[in-house]
């Protein structure tokens, strides 16, 4: 792991980790587990927004404390239980107001896409 230097207690509670950081890219990963399990047997969509959200965090959080403004995601496929989930993320505009674009992935599909966009405090 690179110097992910937050701590994300509810990320880390639901298995998901930072696996790599760069001044304008960042990886998260977990595993499809039953907590992470909707009504219908897919991964909730809380869970893959948080994957996302750990990832815009690890990004612009590089170079100081950032809060997130606004950030979308846009559901694509379903994850299911067992499936490895790789979430990478980059920023495209930098600045005082950085926005970031990213996806979800896993072994032969998108997941889900995601950008947002965070206030530099």
């Amino acid at each position: 792991m690179t110097n992910w230097k937050l701590k994300d207690i509810w990320a880390e509670e639901n298995g998901m980790t930072v696996t790599e950081t760069t001044d304008t890219t960042a990886t998260t990963e977990m595993t499809v587990d039953k907590r992470h399990l909707n009504g219908v047997g897919v991964c909730q969509g809380g869970a893959l927004f948080t994957l996302a959200d750990l990832a815009m965090a690890a990004v612009t959080n590089q170079t100081g404390k950032s809060v997130s403004t606004d950030a979308n995601i846009r559901f694509l496929s379903p994850a299911l239980e067992g499936e490895h989930l790789v979430c990478h993320c980059r920023i495209i505009k930098d600045g005082r107001l950085p926005v970031v674009e990213g996806e979800i992935r896993t072994a032969g599909k998108i997941i889900a896409t995601f950008g947002g966009r965070d206030y530099r405090l």
